[in-house]
């Protein structure tokens, strides 16, 4: 049997394994020029007949190879021609799509190409892509990411079919194709870039693939390649049970974004656990991309701690930890850029930030018997203690651990009135802010003392700033500032309470 009769059997059975045609389909083949696509569209014009296919030829060059890349452009032209079959094509500046998108040029081709090859499809009305991916293709994927990190379905390599792409080839030797093209006289064109060791891919190719079959059997390329299979089996199993459990474990759809229980969600293996919480997350940003294996063990250990608190993703992705259930949701923050005066007495709400602030006057020297006044006594308790230094909030002199909040370690604070100035107000932190941190001679940037204090940079955009005239008082919930601190002059305080508000 011939390799041409060997290869429409092969390309037969992979159409049909997977179901990628059906009776007059418009399909767009992409052809490079090169020895694997050539092959494809031969083929595909053989299988013509039998599957009553439409087939046009869609071209793109990358505007990287110069003249080569003209003549390949030329070559796909005359034979598309020779076969009847139309051509689109078009020249794209992907150097310039990889500089302006701070990307690599495989990267940048990638994006191009696939944007391309779906402008042509709509264009034509074709409802599948061909594009010429092989077995061997298969085999190097699998490497690649093998030495990157990846889960299971990133070892699953390159689908046979996912939306209106097929692959055709994708059970298909390079062995194979070339003898194919020998056979058939294609003469295809070579790029030279697939020469060139700078990409990993290409070195994976012409170095590490030939020296396992030499080192370890002829037969490793085809032993990749059928690991890919069992992996994607394994893969595509996960998916179903992962679709299955996401839904008991799914609490509530919001406008915006999903609830998971966290009960159900800590009763499953870990396996399934990552699967859902990315599953969950797929659903609200439309993809994966951004998304670490590292970024879905911070969920699982945000959640695990049984305490409120708050992640901040890549890509405007946050979750919220608040009462046994996980907000997952998606969209850009507000600005937090407010300015709030500070009512006192009384309730000062920071709408942005789900919080607010309460304000009290305690006489600290009064003609009013401390026995009578409750409020007095404390006052004399808080002067008597002598320790200036450390007293950083009312916790100092009582225990209050009703009013404490999860995200701020020093929910209340205590101030000299008198050595505050009109106007008090609150705001959202500037660039160049400086205090005289309690306890400290001379003063700190507020953006070192969140280094140092080790708040992570998506929490420090929502600790607001108390603010006496154009001096700042207290780093909500963190730290005062010496310069406003109760002494043993101090006649009136201004103690400041914050709390979360859902109001």
């Amino acid at each position: 049997m011939s390799t041409t009769e060997i290869l429409l059997k092969k390309v037969q059975g992979t159409i049909r394994k997977y179901q990628m045609l059906t009776s007059n389909t418009k399909l767009v083949v992409a052809v490079s020029g090169g020895p694997d696509s050539a092959t494809l569209l031969d083929l595909l014009f053989r299988l013509r007949p039998k599957y009553d296919l439409r087939l046009s030829v869609a071209h793109l060059n990358h505007g990287l190879r110069g003249r080569e890349a003209d003549l390949e452009a030329e070559w796909v032209k005359k034979f598309a021609f020779k076969l009847g079959i139309p051509v689109i094509s078009d020249t794209f500046n992907v150097p310039a799509l990889a500089k302006e998108k701070r990307l690599s040029l495989e990267e940048a081709g990638r994006r191009a190409r696939y944007d391309f090859l779906e402008e042509v499809a709509n264009r034509m009305g074709a409802s599948k892509i061909a594009l010429a991916h092989t077995a061997s293709d298969q085999a190097e994927t699998l490497l690649m990411r093998l030495m990157r990190g990846s889960g299971l379905d990133g070892l699953s390599a390159i689908p046979p079919i996912r939306d209106k792409i097929i692959r055709p080839l994708i059970e298909v030797f390079r062995g194979e194709i070339q003898d194919y093209c020998r056979e058939n006289s294609l003469q295809p064109c070579f790029d030279s870039s697939n020469r060139e060791t700078s990409f990993l891919r290409n070195r994976v190719r012409l170095n590490l693939i030939p020296y396992l079959s030499q080192e370890y059997g002829d037969q490793i390329e085809r032993v990749l390649f059928q690991t890919t299979n069992l992996l994607r089996q394994d893969s595509e199993y996960l998916k179903k049970e992962t679709e299955r459990v996401f839904r008991s474990v799914l609490e509530e759809k919001r406008s915006e974004g999903l609830v998971l229980n966290e009960e159900k969600l800590s009763y499953l293996h870990p396996a399934l656990q990552r699967r859902v919480l990315r599953k969950a997350i797929e659903k609200i940003k439309g993809d994966l991309k951004g998304i670490t294996f590292d970024h879905i063990v911070s969920i699982v250990e945000l959640y695990e701690t049984k305490e409120p608190g708050q992640l901040d993703l890549p890509r405007g992705l946050a979750i919220r930890h608040r009462y046994g259930n996980l907000l997952i949701k998606k969209g850009k923050e507000k600005s937090l850029t407010f300015v709030r005066n500070l009512v006192i007495p009384g309730t000062t709400k920071l709408t942005e930030l789900n919080l607010a602030l309460d304000t009290e006057l305690i006489s600290a020297l009064s003609e009013v018997s401390p026995q009578k006044d409750p409020q007095k006594r404390l006052g004399q308790q808080f002067i008597s203690s002598g320790r200036w230094g450390s007293l950083l909030s009312l916790a100092s002199v009582k225990k209050i651990k009703s009013h404490q909040i999860s995200d701020f370690p020093e929910p209340e604070a205590w101030f000299d009135l008198d050595k505050l100035e009109s106007p008090l107000y609150l705001r959202t932190r500037e660039d160049g802010d400086r205090f005289h941190p309690l306890g400290m001679k001379g003063s700190k940037k507020v953006k070192d003392f969140f280094i140092d204090v080790k708040i992570p940079l998506e929490r420090r955009k929502r600790i607001p700033l108390l603010i006496s005239k154009d001096k700042l008082v207290w780093i909500v919930g963190y730290r005062i500032d010496e310069r406003f601190r109760v002494d043993e002059d101090t006649r009136s305080i201004l103690k400041v309470r914050i709390r979360e508000s859902h109001d």
